[in-house]
């Protein structure tokens, strides 16, 4: 993951918008998954963290576009790192980002 983070660190602003668009759309369809493979207080704490992660993430694209205060993009991503541990979907998290980073369009535009 940290190959994922040091690319991403180097991206402009709106290519890291389209990233974190990418990771939280992939976050959506693990959110699918919760509902069906998990229940009780396992399903709860998962789409708390779901939650939690998409709102750092949509806040931060937000942020970008309006050029307004924001944490720094290494902080983001520690925060994103914690938040998934703390609710044990950090694999989900992992997967979102390899997946976004692994899309053909990177190839194209870079």
């Amino acid at each position: 993951m940290n190959e994922i983070k040091t690319w991403y660190l180097g991206l402009p602003a709106d290519k890291k918008q389209v990233f974190l668009a990418l990771v939280s759309h992939q976050l959506t369809i693990h959110g699918r998954a919760f509902g069906l493979d998990l229940s009780g207080q396992q399903q709860i704490e998962a789409f708390k963290g779901l939650n939690k992660l998409q709102h750092q993430i949509r806040s931060h694209v937000a942020a970008i576009g309006l050029s307004e205060a924001r944490y720094p993009d290494d902080v983001l991503w520690n925060i994103l790192l914690e938040k998934a541990a703390h609710y044990q979907i950090s694999l989900h998290l992992a997967q979102s980002f390899q997946f976004a980073r692994s899309l053909p369009c990177w190839t194209k535009t870079m």
